[in-house]
């Protein structure tokens, strides 16, 4: 305990001391020889509650205390236990009442007046009968329980604590008088007097540390007891013995738990607030503005109203700037209770900015229903949304709850344009229901749904072969304009599930799914694209809504990180924010100088990413997936691909005559083989899908519209829709109309040539690959090599490293790969990225590599070359740069290659010169050939 001798005022009788409010009178106490080893027990406090109902003082707590209970009486008053510590204050009232004291005018008054006394543990103390231990056997106690008539009885014990205070003495700098009277024994006793407290008898100060470090950090009994233990450091056995003895700054593990127990309970029961939460909300972010509504939990309330819990929504003036700007159509929001060990619900709201990236508008924090913080913090954010001038300087105010329980903070200017977006949430129903009323409408993520959907398929055991496909019909139903065309496209849908190679069983149990969860009253308009179907009012690139609130989960994932573990809702807050409340205290003011000082929490993070990314002509500040679409669409313009049609804002985009039959994965970037019987199946849903649309489709072309951004017979359109970014085959179809209207495709393909050229040469910087004749090589030389590496690959040349940062598993594919062991000393080690699936294939494939490798091991300096495996052991050689020099002639199985690097005991394979470059690539030919003549041997 620290020390507060130095205040202590030792009064002219002998018998007394004074004592300012606070900490030091219990630190008195607990030191006097004859209270250092017993238990003090407490009657009323007097005085002091009629001077507060008349105006005259207030009563404060001292910094730090939470060891105190609060109840409501039944006329609304609050009322809560006293302590010893409580620190008197005077109000205006009281202030013109002591001058007339000190006038002589006034009559001085008692404003505290309270006796404590010795509970009698250990029965070695004298009773007021004169018995020693026990009462006497004519005493009225002796044969009551305890020899107690009640719990306030003082018949055990003569020893008394007696503490004062005056009106007069507030001012003074020691406004408590304490005195010690009577005795535990006589002073002519013979024996010892030996107290045996089983008890916990810590002091109220010791029980503030451990209730603080359990609500706010979660702690066990351990940890806080090493917390405790930290001020004895260097004590002897003898000592720290003694100190559990006297059971007031430590206690044992027992006890310590028995304390703890009775805190958890008191929070859980809500009989007790979440104090330290609390607090730092008043104290901290309420002055910066951080808290749009809060709202303490009301017992009165029934079960089932949002009263009766904590509802606290925070956000920041940034966020709310970003929800005008962005938000105004669409934004996202979700629920998750697994970021904090309280399990209390944490809403998160999130919008998207031009260039697709994620800006949170708030987080909702309530420790009841997961639905029922929704109304009010969309509510909240809605009137403290700022009006659409950009320099919007119109001040917020906070205004008391009408039940008194609170506080919230409303913008005046928000009533000038209320802020009315779509929201997006999952499959929900009490979500949708709390949002009624509040919104324009709501629509669903696919990203839930498509989870929901794998999970159910993987249940139900359908084959992994006809996952993706059967996904692409519920995608088809979604990307439906009108309701009816989704009742449609859901009837064409229960064929193709027909038809599909499963059991009875499981047909009834897809087609039952799509009936109860999807086309169904309730989902049926927020799946399909009618709420979101394009239209000149909504053109304009600002209004587009998303397709998915997996930004909520990124969000998430980004506060999980930080979080570094599960912790309590106030450490939740405090790595928001970045400010941390002081464990020893319970107030984020008075904080001494370089202690627990603002630091950079997520908030700085969040508040960066819109302010880097405010240029909307700047492309290097896109998402990797939107920056990987225009290049794309680049180099199909480049490549001639696109051709004019009859229709207006409508353009042909050629396909390649060897493309696979492939859909690339939205979670994790790989391509996914599709069935081709099973597509066939597909193709009725999808020619209706387009003929509904009235768009004339050619053998071999995609149809791109540039007006609406939709290319219906692009899987990736289907799968992702339009609303996020358009497919690679609208950015082609853009370039090709602009240069049209601009009546000069000469210096659009050459301005088109450059950007694709910085495109890879920024990519191969930041990602450390080298390519001489892209990095080095003029314009036309870097796009033909671009070209050439393309024709080898396909589009996996234009994936970034940052494209898929964020991958998960891919619940449709739930494939699980082998890992390859070498089993013979002589077979060369494959680094981690290797995946062959046979071991003989392995072994053949290495001997014919080392060959190859033994030709060139003699040859000068530079490293440029690895080799590629695919399944089928079709070879490809690839420079270190992970781009590919030379082909396989089988172009349907390139998404099974894997990079591998070969080495033997030796050294690595080789390229050391531009001489040998030809030389390798013709001794790789003959590999390669010889490798197929083998296969095809009988």
């Amino acid at each position: 305990m620290e020390s507060y001798d130095h205040l202590i005022k030792y009064n002219e009788d002998g018998n007394s001391v004074s004592v300012p409010f606070g900490r030091a009178a219990e630190y008195y106490i607990s030191k006097h020889p004859l209270l250092k080893n017993i238990r003090l027990k407490a009657r009323s406090r007097l005085r002091a509650p009629q001077l507060v109902n008349e105006g005259i003082i207030t009563i404060k707590r001292v910094e730090g205390a939470v060891d105190y209970v609060e109840w409501t009486t039944s006329s609304g008053k609050t009322k809560s236990t006293n302590r010893i510590d409580d620190i008197i204050e005077l109000t205006e009232k009281g202030e013109e009442f002591v001058k007339q004291i000190q006038a002589g005018t006034a009559k001085d008054k008692l404003c505290w007046s309270w006796v404590m006394y010795c509970a009698g543990d250990g029965n070695s103390c004298q009773h007021l009968c004169g018995g020693i231990g026990k009462c006497n056997p004519d005493c009225q106690n002796a044969n009551l329980p305890n020899n107690l008539k009640n719990s306030n009885d003082r018949h055990r014990c003569r020893l008394r604590v007696v503490s004062e205070s005056r009106l007069s003495w507030i001012k003074s700098p020691h406004q408590l008088k304490i005195k010690i009277e009577g005795w535990h024994l006589p002073p002519n006793a013979l024996i010892t007097h030996e107290p045996q407290v089983t008890r916990v008898n810590l002091t109220r100060s010791a029980r503030d540390k451990i209730i603080i470090s359990r609500r706010a950090d979660r702690w066990t009994a351990d940890d806080v007891k090493n917390k405790i233990l930290v001020s004895k450091q260097g004590a002897t056995e003898a000592d720290l013995s003694q100190e559990v003895v006297k059971n007031r700054d430590i206690c044992n593990n027992k006890q310590l738990k028995r304390l703890i127990i009775r805190d958890d309970r008191r929070v859980r029961d809500n009989s007790g607030p979440w104090t330290v939460l609390q607090n730092y909300i008043q104290d901290l972010l309420k002055p910066r503005g951080h808290v749009l509504y809060y709202h303490a939990p009301d017992l009165s309330a029934p079960e089932d109203s949002p009263e009766r819990y904590y509802q606290l929504i925070v956000s920041d003036d940034i966020w709310l700037e970003n929800g005008r700007d962005y938000g105004h159509y669409c934004f996202c929001i979700d629920g998750n209770n697994e970021l904090n060990m309280e399990r209390a619900t944490v809403l998160t709201m999130v919008v998207e900015t031009n260039l697709g990236h994620l800006t949170p508008l708030g987080f909702a924090l309530s420790n009841g229903d997961d639905k029922a913080p929704v109304r009010y913090a969309v509510t909240a954010i809605r009137e403290n949304i700022p009006c659409n001038r950009k320099d919007c300087e119109h001040p917020w105010y906070y205004e008391d709850l009408p039940n008194e329980r609170g506080f919230k903070r409303i913008r005046k200017c928000s009533e000038e344009q209320p802020w009315n977006p779509i929201a997006m949430i999952d499959q929900y129903l009490p979500i949708k229901k709390a949002l009624d009323g509040i919104v324009t409408d709501t629509c669903l993520s696919w990203t839930f749904l498509m989870q929901k959907l794998a999970e159910k398929l993987k249940a139900w055991d359908v084959s992994r072969v006809l996952r993706y496909p059967i996904a692409l019909g519920y995608k088809i139903i979604g990307r439906s304009r009108t309701e009816e065309e989704s009742a449609d496209m859901a009837r064409l849908f229960k064929v193709f599930i027909d038809s599909l190679p499963l059991s009875y069983a499981q047909k009834n149990l897809i087609k039952d799914d799509l009936e109860t969860n999807w086309i169904s009253d309730e989902w049926r308009a927020m799946i399909v694209d009618s709420c979101r179907e394009y239209s000149e009012k909504n053109s304009d690139k600002l209004r587009k809504p998303m397709t998915t609130n997996s930004l909520t989960e990124k969000i998430t994932k980004r506060v999980i990180v930080q979080l570094d573990g599960k912790l309590t809702p106030l450490a939740f807050l405090e790595r928001l924010f970045g400010v941390k409340l002081r464990r020893d205290v319970l107030h984020a003011d008075n904080v001494p100088n370089g202690d627990n000082q603002d630091n950079a929490g997520l908030i700085a993070f969040f508040n960066s990413q819109p302010l880097d990314h405010q240029d909307d002509n700047s492309e290097k500040q896109k998402p990797a997936d939107i920056i990987r679409n225009l290049n794309l669409g680049r180099f199909y313009f480049l490549s001639g691909l696109v051709e004019q049609t009859d229709e207006p804002y409508c353009y042909y985009v050629k396909r390649h005559t060897d493309e696979p039959l492939t859909l690339t994965s939205s979670y994790d970037g790989k391509l996914i083989s599709l069935d081709e019987n099973t597509m066939e199946k597909l193709n009725v849903m999808m020619n209706r899908f387009i003929a509904r649309h009235g768009v004339v489709i050619q053998e071999g072309y995609y149809m791109a519209n540039i007006k609406t951004g939709e290319c219906l017979m692009c899987y990736d359109f289907i799968w992702n829709g339009r609303f996020r970014d358009v497919c690679k085959h609208v950015h082609a179809a853009k370039l090709y109309a602009e240069a049209q209207r601009m009546g000069d495709f000469t210096s659009l393909i050459n301005e088109t040539k450059v950007k694709l050229v910085e495109y890879f040469n920024c990519r191969e910087n930041n990602e450390t690959q080298q390519n001489i004749l892209i990095r080095r090589g003029t314009i036309d030389e870097a796009f033909d090599e671009i070209r050439r590496l393309y024709e080898i690959s396909g589009d996996k040349i234009f994936d970034s490293t940052m494209l898929y940062t964020d991958a998960c598993r891919d619940p449709f594919r739930n494939l699980k790969q082998k890992r390859r062991v070498a089993s013979k000393q002589n077979i060369p080690v494959l680094t981690k990225k290797a995946r062959i699936s046979k071991d003989n294939e392995k072994d053949e494939t290495t001997e014919k590599l080392v060959a190859a490798h033994n030709l060139q091991q003699n040859e000068a300096v530079t490293s440029l070359g690895s080799f590629i495996s695919d399944k089928d052991n079709e070879l490809l050689f690839r420079s270190d740069d992970s781009s590919i020099i030379s082909s396989s002639s089988s172009s349907s199985s390139l998404h099974h290659q894997q990079s591998v690097q070969i080495s033997s005991s030796s050294s690595t394979i080789h390229i050391h010169s531009s001489d040998a470059y030809d030389k390798a690539i013709a001794e790789f030919n003959n590999v390669r050939h010889a490798l197929t003549n083998s296969r095809q041997a009988p």
